[in-house]
C-alpha cells in the first residue's frame, strides 16, 4: 500500500492507494464502516471522450473528509470487482460532475447509471444553485478548482489542482494527453491528485448545501433528475453520416483552399486571418476604415465586410476581396468547428455523444458541446444533414411558439399580449401597427424587452433612426403596459437584494448598476426552465430514449417512421404547459432522414 499525508485547512488527510490483495480487503473493511455515511467518489479515465474505441477508466476514488482511498481499475479484474462491491454498498455518493463519473461507470465497469443516480449528490449542481455565476462574472465558478479555492483552501486548489500540468510537462505531453500516459499509474503525484478529489468533493458538499437559498432547495432534486435525463441522452448519441461528413469536410477544405488561393493570387492576402493584411488590402483599393479595436487597430469586422459584399464581384474589386475573406473563413469554421469535430467524436458505432450541461449560464440555460447545436449556422441545412435517424426512424423537431414571449406575456400579466397570444394573432405585427413601422422593426423590438437594449441597439439592428427607434420603444411601452411595470419592478428586487428570484425559486445575481438585466434573467431562466419541464415531462412518459437533443426551446428526436406523426405530436403534447394562464404551445414537425431535411424544406 502506498499513502500520502496532506493538510487540507490545516486538517490532516491520509490518501491510501490500493496494491495488494492484504490492501483491498483494508479497503473493503473502511467502506463497510462507511457504508451508512456518504462518501466522496471520482474516477481518473484517459480523457473526456467516453465512448470512445480507445478509452480506458484507470482509477476509482472514494473519500470523505479526512481519507481517501484510490483503487487502480487497470491493476485487474480484483481491483474492477473491489470498486463495484463498494458502489453497491454505499448509500450515498458525492461526485463533481455526476454525470461523467457515471457514464464511465456504466460503460467501463457495467455500473448501471439507473442505479446509481438516485444515490449521487453532485456539488455542481449545489454550487450553481447557491452562486450561478462563473469567475469571470464575479462568482465562485464551477469547476472543482474554482469552488476549492472559494469553499476550502485557496493554497489547495493551487497545490492539488496543478498537479496534472506539472505531469504534463514532466511527461513532455499536453494536458488533454498526459492522462493516457501509461505511467501514471505508477507516479505518486497522480495517485495523490486522484485521491483528492473525493476529500474535496466531500467537504464541499458540507460547505454548499447549507447554502443553498431555502425558496431553492426543492430544485435540488430537480436539477438531479434533469441531469439524469440529460446524461441518459450523451449515452445514447445521435447517429452520424460518415460518408456524407467526410465528403463535407472535403468539400469545405477545397472551398476554403480555392478561397485563400483567389485573396493571395488578387490581394497578396497570405492569411485571411490576418486582420493587418486584410485592413492593407482594403486600404489599397480604396475603402478607408474608420473603426478601432481597443488597442487602436483597425477593426475588420463582420459589419465591414457584410457592407462592402456585393452578389457578383467584379475580379480584382473590393466586393470579390471580401468574398474571398469570408468563404475562407467560412469553409474553414465549418470544417474544423463542426463537421471534422464530429468525425473524430464519433464512436465506433458512428454515433456522436453529445456533452450536455444543463447547469451552464447565469439564468441556468443550457449549452452542448459535442454537438454544438446552439452554433450551427442558422435556417442552414448542410451541417445539420450529418445526422441521420435511426435506422427505421425518421428525426422529428419540436420547438415552443414564441416561448420567451409567451412566457413574457405570462409573467407580466399584460392583458393585450395574453389576448395576442390566446386569439393566434401576430404579436409582431400588432407592435409594428402601434409604432407605424415594418413587422421585421416590431419583431426586433418585441425581443428587445427579452434579450435587453434600448432604442440605439434598436436603430443600429433595424437600420432606422435614434429618434424613430425611441418612438417605437415607446408605443411597445404603451401597448404593453404591464411588461413595463415588471421590468421596474424586476430591477428594484435586484437593486433591492442584489438578486431577483425566478418563479420556481431560483436566485439570480444581477451586477451592480445592471439592474435593468434583471427582466432579461428572469424571462431567459424562466424559459429554459419551461423547456426542461417538458423534458422532465417527455422522460416521465418514456421518451427519452427517441431524444436527440434539447436546444434552448426545441427536442430533436429520432422515432419510428410509420409513427412519425404521432409521435413528433406526442413530443409536443408532453411539452406544452400552461404558465399562469398562458399556453406555451409546440410546433411538431416531422424532418425526415435526417436532421438536415428540415431545413431543406425552408431553403
Amino acid at each position: 500500500m502506498r499513502a500520502f499525508q496532506y493538510k487540507v485547512d490545516g486538517e490532516p488527510v491520509t490518501i491510501r492507494v490500493a496494491e495488494t490483495d492484504a490492501d483491498l480487503i483494508e479497503f473493503a473493511l473502511w467502506i463497510d464502516a462507511n457504508k451508512h455515511t456518504p462518501l466522496g467518489f471520482d474516477t481518473e479515465t484517459t480523457g473526456l471522450d467516453i465512448y470512445a474505441g480507445d478509452y480506458q477508466l484507470r482509477t476509482v476514488q472514494f473519500g470523505n473528509g479526512v481519507e481517501a482511498w484510490v483503487i487502480p481499475i487497470e491493476r485487474g479484474q480484483k481491483f474492477r470487482h473491489a470498486a463495484r462491491l463498494a458502489i453497491a454498498c454505499l448509500r450515498q455518493l458525492i461526485m463533481h460532475n455526476a454525470s461523467f463519473d457515471l457514464q464511465v461507470l456504466e460503460k467501463h465497469l457495467e455500473v448501471p447509471m439507473s442505479e446509481l443516480w438516485p444515490r449521487t449528490t453532485d456539488t455542481k449542481i449545489l454550487a450553481h444553485l447557491v452562486d450561478p455565476r462563473g469567475v469571470e462574472e464575479g462568482g465562485t465558478g464551477h469547476r472543482l478548482e474554482d469552488l476549492t479555492r472559494a469553499y476550502i483552501d485557496p493554497i489547495v486548489a493551487a497545490e492539488v489542482k496543478g498537479l496534472m500540468p506539472n505531469l504534463a510537462r514532466r511527461y513532455r505531453t499536453t494536458k488533454d494527453l498526459v492522462w493516457k500516459v501509461p505511467e501514471l499509474l505508477d507516479d505518486p503525484d497522480f495517485m495523490f491528485y486522484a485521491g483528492m478529489d473525493p476529500v474535496l468533493a466531500y467537504r464541499l458538499r458540507a460547505r454548499l448545501a447549507p447554502a443553498v437559498p431555502g425558496e431553492s432547495t426543492h430544485l435540488i432534486a430537480y436539477e438531479h433528475n434533469l441531469a439524469r435525463v440529460c446524461a441518459e441522452m450523451e449515452r445514447t448519441g445521435f447517429l452520424l453520416d460518415v460518408e456524407y461528413s467526410e465528403k463535407l469536410a472535403a468539400r469545405l477544405t477545397a472551398d476554403e483552399h480555392e478561397a485563400s488561393f483567389h485573396a493571395e493570387a488578387f490581394f497578396g492576402i497570405q492569411s485571411v486571418n490576418s486582420t493587418e493584411q486584410v485592413a492593407d488590402a482594403l486600404e489599397d483599393l480604396g475603402v478607408r476604415i474608420t473603426g478601432r479595436t481597443e488597442t487602436g487597430k483597425r477593426k475588420v469586422d463582420k459589419e465591414l465586410l457584410e457592407q462592402l459584399a456585393e452578389n457578383d464581384p467584379a475580379v480584382g474589386s473590393v466586393a470579390h476581396l471580401v468574398a474571398a475573406v469570408t468563404e475562407a473563413k467560412r469553409a474553414r469554421k465549418w470544417r474544423t468547428t463542426w463537421v471534422q469535430g464530429f468525425l473524430d467524436g464519433a464512436d465506433p458505432n458512428d454515433r456522436v455523444h453529445p456533452s450536455i450541461n444543463p447547469l451552464r449560464a447565469r439564468t441556468a440555460r443550457m449549452s452542448i458541446t459535442g454537438i454544438p447545436a446552439q452554433t450551427l449556422p442558422a435556417n442552414d441545412w448542410v451541417v445539420r444533414r450529418c445526422f441521420l435517424a435511426d435506422p427505421g426512424h425518421a428525426v422529428v423537431s419540436v420547438d415552443y411558439k414564441a416561448q420567451e414571449l409567451r412566457v413574457l406575456a405570462a409573467l407580466s400579466g399584460d392583458p393585450t399580449m395574453r389576448r395576442v397570444f390566446a386569439e393566434g394573432a401576430d404579436l409582431h405585427q400588432l407592435t409594428a401597427d402601434a409604432a407605424g413601422v415594418a413587422r421585421s422593426v416590431g419583431k426586433m423590438a418585441n425581443f428587445l424587452q427579452v434579450y435587453g437594449g434600448g432604442a440605439g441597439t434598436l436603430a443600429k439592428k433595424a437600420g432606422i433612426t435614434f429618434p424613430d427607434a425611441r418612438r417605437v420603444i415607446s408605443k411597445f411601452e404603451r401597448t404593453y403596459p404591464k411588461v413595463t411595470l415588471l421590468a421596474k419592478r424586476l430591477a428594484a428586487e435586484a437593486e433591492a437584494n442584489g438578486f431577483v428570484t425566478t418563479p420556481v425559486g431560483r436566485r439570480l445575481p444581477v451586477d451592480s448598476g445592471r439592474w435593468y438585466a434583471a427582466l432579461n434573467y428572469v424571462i431567459q431562466s424562466t424559459s429554459r426552465d419551461v423547456t426542461c419541464r417538458g423534458l422532465l415531462a417527455l422522460d416521465e412518459a418514456g421518451w427519452t430514449p427517441y431524444i436527440r437533443l434539447p436546444i434552448h426551446d426545441e427536442a430533436v428526436a429520432s422515432v419510428p417512421i410509420e409513427h412519425a406523426e404521432w409521435g413528433a405530436r406526442e413530443i409536443g403534447r408532453h411539452m406544452r404547459m400552461d404558465l399562469r394562464g398562458v399556453d406555451i404551445d409546440t410546433d411538431p414537425e416531422v424532418y425526415g432522414d435526417s436532421w438536415g431535411h428540415g431545413y431543406m424544406k425552408a431553403a
